[in-house]
């Protein structure tokens, strides 16, 4: 599955390599948008214990595919600050990932190499809500006059709160599990995105 993700990527990053212009130019300094496609993907290791008392762990990984968009001002054509949102669903599980975040962006110059490196901070709105923050690099490709075609690796971390139980063994053959409240907790995820700057 991973494999397939990967040849996926490939060709999306050939085709937006086909497609925009080969010189280098940095952002105007004013008002910057972005829209970006991401992926994130994440392995987990669950335990469960069998009813002889016995403990087995199974591996199981979760894919959240959506979007994101964020606008703000670009400082000058290195700093951008902005505000923005996103959605990321699970399908399998039918989970979320949604931020609201704040966003800080330096796009450099190196001859005609034009890296990024981009940080979003804030709230994930999903699942009982908790922190955000996801870190990115990568390489922008100028495309049209004004806009630019975005690629980017890198991670989230996405807060929630889940109802946690606690449970003992009362006899040799009886287990009991009792509410012990809600807990917050984060996941890390590794994050693709790929997008356009207008």
């Amino acid at each position: 599955m991973i494999i397939h993700i990967m040849k996926i990527i490939l060709l999306i990053m050939t085709i937006m390599l086909a497609t925009v212009s080969a010189g280098a130019r940095q952002p105007g300094k004013g008002y910057r948008g972005f829209l970006d496609w991401s992926s994130s993907v994440r392995s987990d290791r669950f335990g469960f214990i069998n009813i002889d008392g016995s403990f087995e762990t199974y591996r199981d990984n979760t894919f959240y595919t959506g979007f994101s968009t964020s606008h703000g001002y670009q400082i000058n054509p290195i700093f951008f600050v902005g505000a923005g949102f996103g959605m990321e669903r699970c399908g399998e599980w039918d989970s979320w990932i949604a931020p609201v975040f704040m966003q800080g962006r330096a796009d450099f110059l190196f001859g005609k190499f034009t890296p990024f490196g981009d940080l979003r901070i804030g709230y994930n709105v999903a699942n009982g809500g908790g922190v955000y923050v996801s870190p990115t690099v990568g390489y922008r490709f100028n495309w049209a006059r004004k806009m630019g075609v975005n690629l980017g690796l890198g991670m989230s971390i996405a807060g929630y709160t889940a109802e946690h139980y606690e449970g003992s063994f009362t006899s040799p053959d009886s287990y009991e599990t009792q509410y012990v409240g809600k807990q917050s907790h984060a996941r890390v995820y590794f994050t693709f995105r790929a997008g356009i700057d207008f």
